[in-house]
């Protein structure tokens, strides 16, 4: 790494740490005498974009939104390559405490709705990047087609004899084989380029502010009202075991709609569209098909979309209805 490091961009490495936090990309914070640095190979995978990143997170930075500034080697290039042909950027260290999830305090709830506001009135005209959740998503990830792969991942749990997990896979087939043919109507809800990947984890934060908001590998277009949801409940400590805080929530799109719009559309999908999302997402199966030596995370993420769909599942016409009643 050290002499790559200077043939490819002129930095003097003196010390290099691998980040322990994250599931797919391989980081290593760096201490150079040039100052300090972030080296990423992304995780290869289809919904990573990390070409587009670098040049997107220019756009960001001149109109005023505080993300990552990436280096150019001496080609004058943001991509790079090692001598195995792995991919890799460099930039520039952000300072700032990354909280655990549900870990957010009071502040950050609205302040992370309202930058999410900024990024997407800043990408509003955007038209690089692809599509994220969109029509081809709800085309084939559809309860039915998705059974197979729910019922896979319930035959390893039961050989593996994860009695917890068992059961909550019994649920999501349960749940699947009754689940609503909703149908999404794309052209009336509001998308538009986004982080794609946007919750309390890729927030660096000060004492009362969001310092920089990194990692936009995963960059698309998104219906906003997914990204919105998607961040509220991954932050809110109220939302650890499962729940949602109506009143809560309520705020926190309260926020987000002081920056930018929602139409009636997205008020009456955003509890419905992000349901949806979960419960077609195996993440079961994607936690015993990694080998990611932090695997573990995504068996965080699939039993906590479970404990969500539970409470969707008793408490969605109430949350429709409190939605309703304050925005429309």
């Amino acid at each position: 790494m050290k002499e790559l490091l200077s043939r490819l961009y002129d930095l003097t490495l003196q010390d290099a740490k691998k980040s322990a936090v994250g599931a797919g990309s391989d980081t290593w914070f760096l201490t150079c005498e040039q100052g300090r640095f972030v080296l990423k190979y992304p995780a290869d995978s289809a919904i990573n974009n990390p070409a587009l990143e670098p040049q997107l997170c220019e756009t960001l930075l001149q109109k005023g939104l505080p993300v990552c500034q990436f280096l150019k080697n001496h080609a004058g290039e943001y991509i790079s390559q090692d001598d195995t042909g792995r991919i890799f950027t460099v930039q520039r260290f952000l300072e700032g405490k990354m909280y655990d999830l549900n870990a957010a305090p009071d502040w950050l709830l609205p302040a992370q709705a309202e930058m999410l506001a900024r990024i997407h009135n800043a990408l509003r005209d955007c038209q690089s990047l692809p599509t994220g959740i969109g029509a081809d998503f709800f085309r084939h990830m559809t309860p039915q087609n998705v059974l197979p792969s729910f019922q896979n991942s319930l035959r390893i749990a039961l050989e593996a004899r994860q009695a917890d997990i068992a059961d909550e896979l019994r649920y999501r087939i349960e749940l699947l084989e009754r689940f609503p043919q909703r149908q999404f109507d794309l052209q009336k809800l509001t998308t538009c380029a986004t982080h794609g990947d946007y919750f309390i984890s890729q927030l660096l934060c000060g004492e009362d502010r969001i310092n920089a908001v990194i990692d936009w590998t995963c960059a698309c277009v998104h219906p906003v009202v997914w990204e919105l949801t998607r961040s509220y409940v991954y932050a809110s400590p109220r939302c650890k075991e499962g729940g949602i805080d109506i009143g809560e929530f309520c705020d926190t799109v309260a926020a987000y709609r002081v920056l930018a719009p929602l139409n009636a559309e997205d008020i009456r999908c955003l509890g419905t569209l992000f349901q949806t999302q979960i419960a077609v997402c195996d993440y079961y199966g994607q936690y015993y098909a990694s080998t990611a030596a932090n695997r573990l995370i995504y068996l965080h993420q699939a039993r906590f979309s479970t404990a969500l769909l539970r409470w969707f599942d008793a408490h969605l016409d109430t949350l429709n209805a409190e939605l309703t009643q304050r925005f429309l």
